[in-house]
């Protein structure tokens, strides 16, 4: 963007000496879409220093690039809420009071040549930005489908693995667990005991990562029913409220009543309470726990988990939720890929948001009941 702004603003078309015109809207407009504010001011910054440069009117400049970037704060919000349709519909719209504002200044001084001028040239500048944003969306939408399908292909070995492993497996090792629970009547001496107790324990977890593998495994085929999404939060929370006591932790709450989705009351309640067991883990001791639940404008039920644990760096977060990858040391990330699934086959989706050394926030989007009807009807 740099680049473009210097370029275009050194080679202007020009009108007359006061009127000139070039593409550096475009380049300030994307900045801030795609870039974020740090590198929309930047830009703004670059702007002004190459403006100087170039025998600019410093002033107007400034004013009229001031007053365009403030308002395109509240724009870039916007702007991905929509789809690329929405995306094109609004940036145009926002670029729009550029020409109109100056057209209408341009009538009012009886200046009807420049006018059309400042159209036209307003009308090449848009058709631009609008082909610029068409190739960025459609590009990034490639690369999300190409993460999906390698997702797709990982979950796909993974459940091929666990129909053809997982059962012949359960079977051997709940014969060895109940011998050692047979052989912990006998009279053994502590140690004997112990590494009975640490061979159960192993055997458990071993169990319980067999049941994941099954879990990803399964196909859907239970019909979703109307669930009390409020109740089954507060149960989700009852039942992690033990462990995170053990462990020093306060779990504080702020659930809306009578929240509503479809799905399956106990594949939510694993959701949750996966998520909240790694809150807790990631905090260790002496933590905190916010729960937040709320139906939102545009449909969704939005629960959030936040903690204030270890944090995650973006490398992390970006791995989060694959198969095999795991922050913990024994884990096997396999609990979080569950998740994922549960909640993409309901209509929804997870996001995560984390600091190092800060704490980590997921936020769970479901599809109220109301919205699903709305989108049947």
């Amino acid at each position: 963007m740099l680049i473009i702004l210097v370029f275009t603003m050194s080679q202007p078309v020009l009108y007359s000496e006061i009127y000139k015109y070039d593409f550096k809207a475009v380049a300030i407009i994307l900045s801030f879409l795609y870039g974020g504010k740090r590198a929309g001011f930047a830009a703004f910054l670059a702007l002004l220093v190459t403006g100087f440069f170039t025998d600019q009117r410093l002033l107007v400049l400034f004013g009229n690039y001031t007053v365009f970037c403030l308002l395109l704060l509240p724009v870039t919000s916007m702007f991905h809420r929509y789809r690329i349709k929405g995306k094109v519909i609004l940036i145009s719209l926002f670029y729009m009071m550029i020409p109109i504002t100056r057209g209408a200044f341009l009538l009012s001084k009886g200046d009807h040549r420049q006018t059309f001028f400042e159209l036209s040239s307003s009308l090449i500048v848009l058709a631009t930005l609008i082909a610029i944003v068409y190739l960025i969306e459609n590009m990034n939408e490639q690369i999300e489908m190409k993460q999906e399908l390698i997702r797709t292909e990982k979950m796909n070995v993974v459940s091929q693995l666990a129909a053809s492993v997982a059962h012949e497996i359960r079977n051997p090792m709940t014969s060895v667990r109940g011998f050692m629970q047979l052989m912990q009547k006998e009279n053994l001496t502590k140690e004997q005991q112990l590494y009975i107790s640490i061979s159960i324990e192993e055997l458990d977890r071993a169990q319980e990562i067999i049941n994941q593998y099954l879990a990803l495994a399964k196909p859907q085929t239970d019909q979703y029913e109307t669930i009390d999404l409020t109740s089954v939060i507060q149960q989700s929370i009852d039942v992690m409220h033990s462990y995170a006591i053990l462990n020093s932790i306060h779990i504080t709450q702020q659930v809306e009543s009578s929240l509503e989705i479809e799905g399956l009351k106990l594949e939510i309640q694993q959701v949750l309470i996966n998520i909240i067991k790694n809150a807790i883990e990631a905090i260790k001791s002496e933590g905190e726990i916010r729960i937040s639940a709320a139906k939102n404008s545009d449909g969704f039920v939005s629960i959030q988990i936040k903690d204030n644990g270890v944090g995650m760096t973006e490398d992390q977060m970006k791995k989060l939720g694959s198969p095999y990858y795991s922050t913990k040391e024994k884990g096997t990330g396999l609990g979080l890929t569950v998740c994922h699934q549960i909640v993409k086959q309901m209509g929804g989706q997870i996001r995560i948001k984390s600091e190092l050394k800060k704490g980590t926030s997921f936020t769970i989007n479901l599809p109220s009941k109301t919205y699903k009807k709305q989108r049947t009807l």
